[in-house]
């Protein structure tokens, strides 16, 4: 495996993009569960299925960020995002960068060592791309994805290597607490997914979400809706997403993500073999710790 730049947690610190909300002393409980990640992993789609669940609390916003950029605020503040009602079995929140931010476990163990937890692993090559081309309109315009990754903008290079992340939970809380599931099996089966998840926190998994079928910000292109939302034009994005056309829209891009899967479109071949080197070992680990062939991972040129 090659090697990596050096690891950068700089974004852990940025200035909150949400107004952070006063609590009462004594209110609040601790989560029952988080979902911890990855990014670009379809934790925003799970955090639906969760939310539309009627024995599931979820607050907002969906991504709390807590151990990551809020941590100074306290465990009551924390305690306080989480209210949930007689009806609710379960009382969670899902922010994908804490798998791999390292603070994240003990500070979440100290808070509540019984926390069920939930985890989504993509192909680290899809994921890293994929965050690429979600940010080049906004956070990482003007640079290239080989810029991105010599320079380890974000971490990007470790966010990927899951394994040496998903055994600092485990360690804590046990391998009986933490779910892990692979992006693929969303893809080809979104329902028995759900099903895990919720049989997982402990909630009604026989439920089935509205969003089955569906794919979170997959009516309108990531960059067209990053636009509209800083414009305040948001309810385009509602409104084509709830109109007749917009489930239509859906299954085009589900079966045109379903094409591209793999295939790295834009990226070059030398990229590719880049990240493919170091990769290669990482996955196979994880495939032997998870009993699963992951070998699909590596581009079949690079295996």
């Amino acid at each position: 495996m090659t090697d990596a730049p050096a690891t950068n947690h700089a974004s852990a610190a940025a200035t909150p993009d949400w107004v952070l909300a006063p609590f009462e002393p004594g209110t609040g409980r601790a989560p029952s569960f988080v979902h911890i990640g990855g990014q670009r992993c379809g934790s925003s789609w799970m955090h639906r299925c969760l939310a539309e669940h009627p024995e599931v609390f979820t607050p907002e916003p969906k991504e709390l960020h807590y151990f990551t950029r809020h941590h100074a605020m306290g465990d009551a503040w924390y305690r306080a995002r989480f209210t949930p009602g007689p009806g609710h079995k379960a009382w969670g929140e899902s922010t994908p960068m804490y798998i791999s931010y390292e603070p994240a476990a003990a500070a979440l163990h100290a808070i509540n060592p019984a926390c069920r937890l939930a985890c989504c692993l993509r192909n680290p090559i899809d994921r890293a791309f994929s965050i690429f081309q979600l940010k080049r309109n906004t956070d990482m315009a003007g640079v290239t994805f080989e810029q991105v990754l010599d320079d380890n903008v974000d971490d990007v290079w470790d966010r990927g290597l899951y394994l040496k992340h998903i055994k600092r939970w485990i360690e804590l809380f046990g391998a009986d607490a933490l779910l892990i599931q692979i992006y693929d099996d969303l893809v080809k089966d979104d329902a028995r997914i759900v099903r895990e998840l919720y049989a997982h926190i402990g909630v009604d998994a026989a439920y089935r979400p509205t969003w089955l079928g569906k794919t979170q910000n997959a009516v309108i292109m990531p960059g067209v809706q990053d636009k509209l939302k800083k414009s305040g034009m948001g309810w385009v994005i509602r409104k084509v997403r709830n109109s007749p056309v917009g489930p239509a829209i859906r299954r085009w891009n589900k079966s045109q993500k379903a094409q591209k899967a793999g295939s790295y479109q834009g990226m070059s071949t030398e990229t590719k073999a880049r990240l493919a080197e170091f990769y290669k070992e990482p996955n196979a680990e994880l495939g032997a710790f998870l009993k699963r062939d992951l070998s699909h991972w590596t581009p079949a040129e690079f295996r």
